[in-house]
């Protein structure tokens, strides 16, 4: 065949790589909002990078922001904002920084810090964990909106100053307007709130453990920071839900907080609010009940926080099966009507889907029965909300032919472990007796990543395959006061025996030791004032305070306040457990069967899941010919008009481009740190960028890195 002929045949598929490449021509596509948009649909009209052309991305520019401790346990989550190509963003120490979308340079940095710190009395140390922002505008003036441990601050995008018209000099304090006394209790918010007109609506981030503060839903005026509405999650006299609490828990419950980000109906005026467990997670015998508006999906009006309709998702929690992801807005076709929808995934591995104007669910529900509690004074709820449709993404049952085969040495070391445990039932609570196995695990099934949908009402997410195994323990069974304080306050992550692991998908470092590392004054600071990754503990007295480091192992002169035989001080718990444990072999591999990561497409017009892959892989285990067999994933996906979906997520390290029609991979970067937030994609002049937070963490190295990719 001539030269010529060739040419002929093969100029069409020229011509539609290139119109391809060019259709987004000169247009600007932002990310405004934190999840794209206030649907929470992570996707973006940008499509300069489609399924053709995805695998020749390059990196663009990389930010350093240089605050990283390499000795931090601390992990950077921040999904950036992109307004009028630029970029606004959190570092690992959460300093606001502006970049140029296009090249990454600084273009101003924020030390909020420092800016509290010049008048408060009590130091705000960086919490180094921010997973987004907010954005107000009214045409003229402009605010970005940051949490910094209790402290919500207005900056002025232009320059990064605080906006003096806020609240007390450009910032407000959180702990205030709940309704009772938190001042020494942690309280902040990781996850950005949504803009309703003059509105910024805000949930919480609380202790799980006790004592806590409680979870309320509140609105505060962008201009001034003024407290518009609340909403009490844990109902006070006189209020809707009321009764399914003790009559006395709205004075000292706490938890029951929406955590893990909002949903807006801005037509409508309707926003959806997912909340946690009360606290504590494990044990409910001092609020016996149904516990509204805990564990539930509250769908409440945007302008006056009245209550539309809600749906409670689990009744009286003891597994710690909060609300993981903030809800998705979109619209479903039945019968040739489209019907308003709103979703929620769950630890658990269940959808529910709700018309979002009326709550009626457009799947039915059932309600299952499951074990009773064998713990005292405690009355586990009868039964649990189960969906009929769409199948759970997560396996319900750990039995015996699900354990981990990837080696028989695994394989060997998990059956001798399974044949000491009582047979996994789904909800079984963990008990005095045995470790329990907790299936799925406290970081889920779904995480706080969430899920993306496309314009035809496809829900594309991540999720996990784990498990975990937990014991409850008696404080009244005698011990000194140190191990009391040590069992109530620092167990649930540094374990019974001091040598820390992993704790909500975090690492915690071991305490053994610790007394060779820092002085007992250096740790008596720490346990007041929080670290990176640590809540401050202000509400222990001094006296247990010190018995605490002793039982930790400080020299005597470290550790003289206090008498063996005084009282201890703290809140009265009697029953702990012995720490998130997640199950894994002595290689660090889950205890279940592969895959442990997949990633999901479904119809939520019919319920019916489109296709799903495993999702990330232990390289060493490929390398040793086995199938991928999927990774624990922390962060959410991307989707595009162009039909790739982008997501980091996985503990490989990898940020990964599929093929929203069927889930292949089409292309995949190893990334300079872990990305465990959800990337962002917008274009400036027609050239579309994808960035994703790079911090590391959870058991690799941290870091303090944002990576731009483009195409050449």
């Amino acid at each position: 065949m001539s030269s010529f002929r060739k040419l002929l045949l093969v100029l069409p598929s020229l011509t539609v790589a290139f119109f391809s490449a060019c259709s987004d021509g000169d247009k600007n596509h932002d990310w405004p909002v934190y999840l794209g948009d206030n649907s929470s649909s992570q996707y973006s009209e940008a499509k300069q990078i489609t399924p053709d052309n995805v695998a020749q991305l390059k990196i663009a520019w990389t930010f350093d922001a240089a605050g990283v401790d390499e000795n931090s346990r601390t992990n950077m989550e921040c999904s950036p904002l992109v307004i009028d190509g630029i970029v606004y963003a959190t570092s690992a120490q959460s300093d606001l920084l502006a970049l140029n979308g296009v090249t990454g340079e600084q273009l101003w940095r924020l030390n909020p810090h420092d800016e509290l710190n010049k008048t408060l009395a009590i130091p705000v140390r960086p919490s180094g964990f921010s997973r987004g922002l907010v954005h107000w505008t009214d045409g003229k003036n402009s605010q970005i909106f940051l949490v910094i441990a209790n402290y919500l601050l207005a900056v002025d995008p232009r320059n990064g100053s605080l906006v003096p018209s806020f609240g007390k000099g450009g910032y407000i304090d959180l702990k205030k307007g709940l309704g009772r006394n938190i001042d020494s209790l942690s309280y902040g918010s990781k996850t950005p709130g949504v803009v309703f007109e003059d509105l910024l609506i805000m949930g919480s981030n609380v202790s799980e453990t006790i004592p806590a503060a409680p979870g309320h839903i509140r609105a505060f005026n962008v201009r001034t920071g003024e407290q518009v509405w609340r909403f009490n999650t844990i109902p006070h006299p006189g209020e809707f839900g009321y009764d399914t609490w003790p009559p006395e828990a709205y004075k000292s419950m706490g938890g029951a907080n929406a955590w893990a980000g909002l949903a807006l109906d801005e037509e409508r005026g309707l926003v959806y609010c997912p909340t946690g467990s009360a606290s504590f997670d494990y044990y409910g015998g001092d609020r016996l009940g149904q516990n509204l508006f805990a564990n539930t999906l509250l769908c409440l009006n945007a302008k006056t926080g009245e209550r539309v309709w809600h749906y409670q998702i689990i009744h009286h929690d003891l597994h710690d099966y909060d609300l993981p992801s903030p809800p998705n807005l979109f619209t479903i076709k039945r019968n040739g009507k489209e019907i308003p929808a709103v979703s929620q995934l769950t630890k658990q591995g269940f959808v529910f889907v709700f018309n979002r104007v009326t709550g009626e669910p457009l799947f039915p529900i059932e309600e299952v029965p499951v074990p009773k509690s064998e713990m005292p004074d405690e009355e586990a709820w009868p039964t649990q909300p189960r969906p009929t449709k769409p199948a759970p993404y997560v396996r319900e049952h750990f039995t015996i032919d699900q354990v981990n085969d990837v080696t028989p040495e695994s394989n060997q070391e998990i059956l001798t472990k399974y044949s000491t445990l009582l047979p996994h039932i789904p909800f079984r609570q963990p008990d005095l007796k045995r470790d329990t196995i907790v299936h799925p695990g406290m970081i889920g099934g779904a995480e706080w990543g969430g899920g993306a949908t496309d314009p035809n009402g496809v829900l594309y997410f991540n999720a996990n395959q784990s498990s975990a195994l937990l014991t409850m323990i008696d404080l009244t069974e005698g011990g000194s006061i140190g191990e009391t304080v040590y069992k109530v306050n620092c167990m649930v992550c540094h374990g019974p025996d001091f040598k820390g692991g992993t704790a909500f998908g975090q690492v915690v470092p071991t305490l053994d030791g610790i007394f060779e590392q820092k002085t007992s004054a250096e740790i008596v600071n720490t346990i007041i004032n929080g670290g990176t990754t640590m809540p401050p503990f202000r509400h222990l007295a001094g006296k247990d305070i010190y018995q605490l480091i002793k039982y930790m192992g400080a020299p005597e002169q470290g550790a003289q306040a206090g008498d063996e035989d005084q009282d201890y001080q703290g809140p009265k718990v009697r029953f702990v457990h012995t720490g998130n444990n997640m199950w894994r072999d002595s290689n660090g591999y889950p205890a279940i069967k592969p895959p442990w990561g997949t990633l999901n497409a479904i119809d939520m017009s019919t319920g019916e899941y489109l296709w799903s892959k495993t999702f990330g892989e232990y390289e060493e285990l490929t390398a040793e010919g086995k199938a991928p067999t999927g990774a624990e994933n922390f962060g959410g996906p991307i989707t595009t008009a162009s039909g790739v979906l982008f997501i980091g997520a996985t503990l490989d390290g990898f940020i990964r481009a599929y093929d929203m029609t069927n889930g292949n991979e089409l292309w995949k970067d190893k990334l300079p740190a872990g990305g465990y937030a959800t990337p962002v994609t917008y274009s400036v002049d027609g050239k579309q960028f994808v960035v994703i937070a790079c911090g590391g963490g959870r058991g690799s190295r941290v870091a303090d890195l944002y990576v731009a990719y483009s195409l050449p």
